[in-house]
């Protein structure tokens, strides 16, 4: 049995520790190699729901998550149809994660979980925000959209949030991101990032070259607002809520477009 086929029994039974010991001690594995099936080790583990052996086989250099089966499904659409919300979690973190490809049929990662009414995993591909262009034109075989199949089915709570995303994608977005605790998270890394690309702001330092700006306050405080500007709004606004310790209730609702104003004029007061 070659290494590649231990691995993928490994895999199917979800020995962890058999697994991990595999890809550090054959560090020339063909991680991506496949079964008469055309499926690879991720496939089976995506099924299979065994988030620790996913972990292990996206943190390998060579993976190649895209990869379809014989009949062409992804990884994170056999996750999808399963219902696995930790599986696809962990896969929609993976940069080069593929959303919208679809299988033979023309069934998306969204359809698969639609036609099985996995409200949860859909959240999380809202909340993604990736590959949702599709959502109102994308058909199956059937050439039906993901909203006629949850409707066809009688999958009443995945259609009703079908039909709010496609009435107002930004709003339903933002929402379910609330819902799943989305914003906290994000908001913590992108604010970390904003106060790095700021930094002449934030911690004024020597000009460099020696002749110094007009106004190099001016100058950091401009180039704050022209990075944060680029920021989503909800991240706009929790920005805003760590500048100035206004309230998540604040952040979250209809406050939060004054509290984002009144943190410019602070800032813009200062710089003068």
């Amino acid at each position: 049995m070659s290494v590649e086929e231990q691995l993928f029994e490994a895999v199917d039974g979800d020995r962890v520790s058999e697994v991990s010991s595999l890809l550090r001690d054959h560090p020339g594995i063909n991680v991506n190699w496949t079964d008469s099936r055309q499926e690879t080790s991720l496939h089976v583990a995506s099924r299979n729901g065994h988030v620790e052996v996913v972990k292990l086989l996206l943190a390998h250099p060579d993976i190649n998550v895209n990869l379809k089966s014989r009949f062409g499904d992804t990884s994170l659409s056999v996750a999808c149809e399963r219902g696995h919300v930790s599986v696809v979690q962990v896969l929609l973190k993976y940069p080069r994660v593929d959303v919208t490809l679809d299988d033979y049929w023309g069934r998306t990662p969204l359809w698969h979980a639609s036609s099985n009414g996995k409200l949860e995993v859909i959240e999380w591909l809202v909340a993604s925000g990736r590959g949702l262009e599709d959502v109102k034109n994308k058909k199956d075989y059937h050439d039906q959209i993901a909203l006629e199949i949850a409707r066809e089915r009688n999958m009443t709570e995945v259609a009703s949030l079908l039909e709010r995303f496609i009435a107002n994608p930004a709003l339903i977005r933002h929402e379910v991101r609330v819902k799943l605790g989305v914003l906290d998270e994000l908001a913590a890394e992108v604010f970390a990032l904003t106060v790095f690309l700021c930094e002449d702001f934030l911690q004024p330092k020597p000009a460099s070259p020696p002749v110094a700006s007009p106004n190099p306050a001016t100058d950091a405080a401009t180039r704050f607002f022209e990075i944060a500007s680029k920021l989503p709004m909800e991240l706009q606004m929790m920005l805003c809520h760590c500048a100035v310790g206004s309230t998540k209730q604040n952040i979250l609702h209809k406050d939060s477009e004054p509290a984002f104003k009144a943190l410019a004029r602070i800032l813009s007061s200062e710089s003068h």
